[in-house]
């Protein structure tokens, strides 16, 4: 059985998307498959409490709380409950972002060394295990952390934000993704630049954007991302 660890920020991403849903059914995951942060139902919250206002605001928190329903059983992961062999490993992660320059922006958080700790731990016992993430200055502290063995597990096993919505677009058409991501774009700058500021940007440049930037994540983090689009 394959795993996936998603973090706070591709959850709270897709659910304001409204594609949290469709990962589901593309990957075929029931509940007992995916790995999340125990720091979810916190995050969340103060979104959720934060937002007030007009439609597209009672939306976003209609599906924050739809997602959050959905994601109430599901298995959690914090520092409290990881194995020995897995604590070493996230404490050298975190380690290693509290010894860098304070002013790079290339850092690995507490819930990024967890689940990248966690599937370093997984994918030694069996290697079909993967992590979901939106945190890219991650990846790239990551792949410039020097620490090899880790890396050699996770490599081609990381999925970007920008990949599951070309992977949404593939499954289930443009015009519903459109329809989903836009009126939420402000979620991610690079996703509102993609989709357009003020007007619908047409499906074959939206592509193509979308291809650019896992491309340029690609040559920033080596072999992390998982081959697709080939």
């Amino acid at each position: 059985m394959s795993f996936y660890c998603l973090d706070n920020d591709i959850i709270l991403k897709l659910a304001t998307c409204n594609l949290f849903d469709n990962v589901l059914k593309i990957f075929e995951l029931d509940t007992n498959q995916v790995k999340i942060l125990d720091s979810f139902k916190y995050k969340f919250r103060n979104q959720i409490q934060r937002k007030r206002g007009n439609k597209e605001v009672r939306n976003f928190q209609h599906n924050i709380e739809k997602v959050l329903e959905m994601i109430e059983n599901y298995s959690t992961i914090s520092e409290h409950n990881l194995d020995t062999i897995v604590i070493d490993t996230y404490t050298k992660l975190l380690n290693y972002s509290k010894t860098k320059d304070k002013n790079t922006k290339n850092t690995i958080d507490q819930g990024e060394a967890i689940l990248i700790a966690y599937l370093y731990y997984l994918n030694q016992q069996n290697d079909t295990n993967y992590l979901l993430t939106s945190d890219k200055s991650c990846l790239r502290a990551l792949t410039n952390s020097g620490f090899n063995d880790v890396i050699e597990y996770i490599n081609g096993k990381v999925w970007c934000f920008e990949q599951l919505i070309l992977k949404n677009i593939e499954e289930f058409g443009f015009d519903l993704i459109q329809d989903k991501i836009y009126p939420v774009r402000d979620c991610d700058t690079n996703i509102k630049t993609i989709f357009g500021y003020t007007i619908k940007v047409p499906e074959d440049r939206v592509k193509e954007d979308l291809k650019k930037e896992i491309i340029r994540l690609k040559q920033e983090t080596g072999n992390l991302l998982y081959p697709y689009p080939n």
